[in-house]
């Protein structure tokens, strides 16, 4: 069985992502790591100003190494 953790709104290393509504695009705004209460008001804020795009806070990706 799994858990999840809980995290706090002063949790670091998060992000914003988005999402195209229309279109099969989407990214990754990985220049501006940020708390995860910061990121979720910026991903509201950006939401509101666009139509075509959805945004979310999301954990910074971690590094890939192999084995």
């Amino acid at each position: 069985m799994s858990t999840i953790d809980p995290h706090s709104l002063d949790t670091p290393g998060y992000i914003v992502a988005w999402r195209d509504k229309q279109a099969f695009e989407a990214g990754k705004m990985l220049d501006d790591v940020m708390t995860f209460g910061e990121a979720t008001r910026k991903a509201e804020e950006l939401s509101k100003k666009s139509d075509n795009r959805f945004y979310w806070a999301e954990q910074l990706p971690q590094k890939f190494e192999p084995h």
